[in-house]
């Protein structure tokens, strides 16, 4: 299976349960659980090579770090990351909600995971990392680089961003708003993934900006240097942070 977005793209179409092995198969996650998504999240897309710059730690995989990170609160008080001691639980209970009702996991004295009888090795743990991030339409990219500069920079243009959208509601706003659009119940929301609810949010506010523009053009009250975007088309965006990042090879070739 490649594990990218574009190798996963058939399963993504219908929120498709994707068979990692023999032991674990990985559900897209549904809105019934957004709050529990919402603060688990943090425990996959830790920034760790960039906020954490000491050698010990950037030669550490992703799941070693969280398990070294979880024993050693000086981290946490260092790097002023409070929850960072939690992750490692946190990452656990992330796993085990993708694996469905089913699934069962075990943690060994040595912080060993266990998840449906497989063991959880590094490498498994960074395709799982990868495939939740594709298949829940996490903002992440885990082959990319940023230097705490860019990484800080860009922390502080979402900061912005955020404020200077804070009018457009919280997530129960977009759920009942959602609702009423699609004239369903919440029941029915409830059982969307996440994935696709955010889908059709934007898909909403796409085409209500793209007839709203064009009534405008077609008055004759405004005009264009482009011609509109059909609100049918790809909503995916283009990375407009690109020159502010370096992949992640290059900085493990430095330190060796």
């Amino acid at each position: 299976m490649e594990l990218t977005k574009q190798g996963l793209k058939d399963y993504l179409l219908f929120d498709t349960p994707i068979h990692y092995n023999e032991n674990i198969t990985l559900y897209p996650l549904k809105m019934m659980n957004i709050l529990k998504f919402n603060q688990y999240q943090y425990a996959f897309t830790v920034r760790k090579d960039a906020i954490f710059m000491e050698k010990k730690f950037i030669k550490m995989t992703y799941l070693d770090f969280l398990k070294y990170a979880s024993q050693d609160v000086e981290i946490s008080i260092k790097y002023k990351m409070p929850l960072l001691p939690y992750y490692f639980d946190m990452a656990c209970r992330l796993l085990l909600l993708m694996c469905g009702e089913d699934s069962h996991i075990e943690i060994d004295e040595d912080l060993t995971i266990h998840l449906n009888d497989c063991e959880i090795t590094s490498n498994i743990f960074d395709d799982l990392r990868r495939i939740f991030i594709i298949q829940n339409d996490v903002d992440f990219d885990m082959d990319e680089f940023m230097n705490i500069e860019a990484l800080n920079a860009l922390e502080k243009a979402r900061d912005f961003e955020a404020k200077k959208n804070k009018s457009n509601g919280d997530t129960e706003d977009y759920i009942d708003s959602l609702a009423i659009a699609l004239s369903v119940p919440s029941d029915y929301i409830e059982n969307l993934t996440i994935r696709k609810f955010w889908r059709y949010v934007k898909r909403i506010q796409k085409h209500e900006t793209y007839e709203a523009c064009l009534t405008g053009q077609m008055g004759g009250m405004v005009t264009f240097k482009e011609p509109l975007q059909h609100w049918m088309t790809s909503m995916e965006v283009t990375d407009k942070y690109a020159n502010v990042k370096a992949n992640e090879d290059e900085l493990r070739s430095k330190i060796g």
